[in-house]
């Protein structure tokens, strides 16, 4: 498809069909496309082209990780591409290598530098933080409804791939910069006033160097770290404190679930206990015992895992499960939809954080 759009004859067309061919694809191919020419990188970043995917309703939701490879120096970032128009299956059950129709592609960095993927919602306003490796300390912000992002105040201190998230109003930003950094490690950007203030500093045992996702829970802020321990945040006290290490959780429709190497689970509320989710056991003989990432893609729960491939690389596989609860019984069925191998990688990679961006 890059290839087509390439071609002399589609970059002469006018500038509304262009735009127009651009919007019916899936964002997916936009990162590639960006390398043809600078006129498409500049058609792909425009408020135009944003307006009119608008007008189509071709809104994707799309899954990115940040993942460190052992030959290079800086973080890369991924994106799942599906390829269009096949019908997935799923590989657990074939027992066969991936045929490319679902891959974790890579992002060129020129693209990413100039998109915002890192996005969170506050009311009727979106802000965007830049996830390059250049270290930046610049916020962005639109309304919901103008599409046009424009400067936020800048944070205190540039960050480069940073993790934020939303508590009673407030945007909490962490990471992103040097690990003794105390006085700027984390900072709070008050919407009303317009205003940032740097966190108490938690002390060099709980100042992360890597952060895989921040969590609100019972009005606190808990911080999921790479390394072997957590920590915990109450803004109300103003007070760091060390957080038990647990399984990260996402929430499909009204249900709380997570994964480990054994199964997936789901919370009761009525029993107020964690049980398995019924009709996975061919994935949680596959599970393994490495990396396990979930999300809420489209309302679905998707997990991503990583085992021992026969070159002893690792193969980190896919896989995105419908969940049920079926009518007269108690218990949360999983249909896996599809589930294939995404990308090898080198034994020695580092799963560094996953996001979800809608646009």
């Amino acid at each position: 498809m890059t290839s087509e759009f390439a071609s002399p004859s589609f970059l002469s067309l006018p500038h509304e069909i262009v735009l127009n061919c651009l919007a019916r694809i899936s964002r997916s191919y936009y990162p590639k496309l960006s390398l043809v020419c600078k006129t498409f990188c500049t058609l792909l970043i425009s408020k135009e082209l944003t307006v009119a995917r608008v007008h189509l309703k071709t809104h994707e939701t799309f899954f990115h990780v940040c993942l460190q490879l052992p030959d290079r120096p800086n973080p890369s970032m991924f994106t799942l591409w599906i390829k269009p128009g096949q019908i997935l299956t799923n590989q657990l059950e074939k027992n066969e290598r991936s045929k490319g129709d679902t891959r974790l592609v890579q992002i060129p960095s020129s693209y990413y530098s100039k998109v915002p993927p890192y996005v969170i919602t506050v009311g009727s306003e979106s802000y965007g933080l830049s996830h390059c490796n250049d270290p930046s300390s610049i916020m962005w912000v639109r309304k919901k409804r103008t599409l046009c992002w424009r400067k936020a105040p800048n944070m205190t201190v540039a960050r480069a791939k940073a993790l934020a998230c939303v508590l009673s109003g407030k945007i909490y930003v962490m990471g992103g910069c040097r690990a003794d950094e105390s006085v700027n490690w984390g900072e709070v950007f008050d919407i009303k006033t317009q205003t940032w203030e740097p966190l108490p500093d938690p002390g060099s045992e709980l100042r992360f160097s890597s952060i895989r996702k921040l969590e609100v829970f019972k009005e606190k802020l808990y911080v999921r770290s790479n390394e072997d321990k957590d920590s915990v945040y109450d803004p109300k006290e103003g007070k760091w404190d060390v957080a038990i290490k647990s399984h990260l959780q996402c929430r499909i429709g009204n249900v709380r679930c997570y994964c480990d190497k054994q199964s997936c689970w789901w919370y009761d509320k009525n029993s107020k206990e964690w049980r398995v989710v019924k009709g996975l056991d061919i994935l949680n003989r596959n599970l393994g015992c490495g990396m396990i990432e979930i999300a809420n893609y489209g309302e679905k729960l998707l997990i991503l895992w990583d085992k021992v491939g026969p070159s002893q690389d690792k193969d980190i596989w896919c896989a995105v499960i419908a969940l049920e609860r079926r009518v007269g019984s108690d218990e949360v069925w999983g249909n896996i939809e599809w589930a294939n191998i995404v990308l090898t990688v080198p034994s020695s990679y580092v799963f560094m954080s996953s996001l979800l961006y809608r646009g």
